[in-house]
């Protein structure tokens, strides 16, 4: 080979590995940061509620229903762990049960009307098969800022009933750490102040939650504490669920009963909302389980995107490489012209003179996209921990995609300088020399 046409094979090769660089860089971000991503997403809150589907008509503000627990219907909390059963079990990262109680606080210098609200705070999970999950408002709400002890997931514990109170509130009643506050059950119907004919409920302030929302004016403690006041052993009102999700498109928007059986399987075995919402339906009959559109559509769009940006990134660096072998081709068939002139006079068929071109191109291919896997990885790691602040970690199953990656930029940068040179005449090009 002459040394002109080394130097353009290893600027070839040097295309093909900058270009499947980026590429496998990209992807490796879009594959591995995606799921961090939407991890680190999951501190938007829940995205997904559910409620029984026979309730009655919520009377909700800012999220918290407001009707006296004689009415609605409500959720075994035994059931709660079938969660964890479904298809898509593993991206159900976290979930809570709610019961809420209206009460009204005893305070100096006037009473303050509020919301008991019954919850897990780190509440263990066991499902059929034993497996065992750790969850709660914690775990669902990362950003909840606590100033004090969590509370255990009891009746009671050795310091008698505790519970949170939200910083307004708390601000409010002058109350801090370790005093004791009274409530009496309201009921909505009654005169304002009146009991709901439960007795009074004493509990120690154990911490103070700040959240930024209407929990700052409520009042949460152990579940089992709420159900047991109330008389609704075993029973919540609705559940919270944070989800990792994938991003909609036209296949999550359709609706399954349209779609062939081919089409329900591939939703079905995707994290889609809808396909997490219907499978959460199959397990839970009687429940009805709705996103929370802000928060959901939130994780989506944002996920959407840099999957969008990645890829173009992607894509215009396998465009410049197929450019760049374009332009080292043609010098090459320029360089080689009397050669294939010469065999085409001999005899050879176009076949034979593309074949000795294409067995070059495919040496430099996949050289190149094993370089550039390489290099792709390193990149990938840079990228990550300067954007992102995170490792990305190897995925050899990108290889072989690389690979054919390389081979299809470098054939397609071939393609036009091969297709004029297999096509001259070999009398024209002989007499020119």
């Amino acid at each position: 080979m002459r040394p002109g046409s080394r130097r353009r094979a290893l600027w070839a090769m040097l295309a093909v590995a900058l270009g499947t660089a980026v590429a496998a860089a990209m992807l490796h971000v879009s594959l591995d940061i995606g799921d961090k991503m939407g991890r680190e997403l999951r501190t938007l809150g829940a995205n997904i509620v559910i409620t029984p589907s026979a309730d009655t008509l919520p009377v909700e503000i800012g999220g918290i229903d407001y009707r006296p627990v004689s009415e609605g219907a409500y959720i075994e909390e035994s059931s709660l762990a079938k969660l964890k059963e479904i298809f898509w079990r593993n991206n159900i990262i976290a979930f809570a049960p709610y019961l809420y109680m209206p009460v009204r606080v005893e305070g100096q210098p006037a009473s303050h009307s509020s919301i008991l609200v019954g919850t897990w705070w780190e509440h263990p999970v066991v499902t059929s098969t034993g497996d065992r999950f750790q969850t709660g408002v914690q775990q669902l709400n990362p950003t909840w800022k606590l100033e004090g002890e969590p509370i255990r997931d009891s009746v009671s514990d050795a310091e008698g009933n505790v519970c949170w109170i939200g910083s307004s509130l708390a601000e409010a009643l002058g109350l801090g750490l370790g005093d004791t506050i009274r409530l009496t059950a309201e009921d909505e119907d009654a005169e304002p102040g009146a009991a709901a004919g439960k007795e009074e409920l004493s509990l120690v302030v154990k911490g103070i939650l700040t959240t930024g929302g209407a929990e700052d004016n409520q009042i949460f403690t152990s579940l089992r504490l709420v159900q047991s006041w109330a008389g609704l052993e075993g029973k919540v009102r609705k559940v919270e669920v944070s989800a990792l999700i994938k991003p909609e498109d036209e296949l999550s928007r359709r609706d399954p009963a349209t779609m062939t059986p081919a089409q329900y399987d591939r939703w079905y075995c995707s994290p889609y909302l809808s396909s997490i919402l219907h499978q959460i339906g199959e397990v839970l009959p009687g429940t009805a389980s709705r996103q929370i559109r802000q928060v959901a559509e939130t994780q989506g769009n944002v996920l959407s995107k840099l999957t969008f940006l990645l890829g173009m990134l992607a894509l215009l660096a396998l465009l410049a490489a197929a450019l760049s072998i374009s332009s080292i081709a043609s010098l090459t068939v320029i360089e080689r012209r009397k050669e294939i002139g010469l065999m085409k006079a001999l005899g050879a068929p176009d076949w034979l003179v593309a074949a000795f071109f294409l067995a070059e191109i495919t040496v430099q291919g996949v050289v190149g996209g094993i370089l550039g896997f390489a290099g792709g990885q390193l990149l990938a790691k840079v990228v990550g921990r300067a954007v992102f602040g995170s490792d990305v970690a190897v995925n050899w199953m990108l290889l072989p995609l690389m690979l054919v990656v390389a081979l299809g930029v470098s054939f397609a940068g071939t393609w036009l300088p091969l297709k004029r040179a297999v096509h001259n005449d070999p009398a024209w090009v002989l007499r020119e020399e």
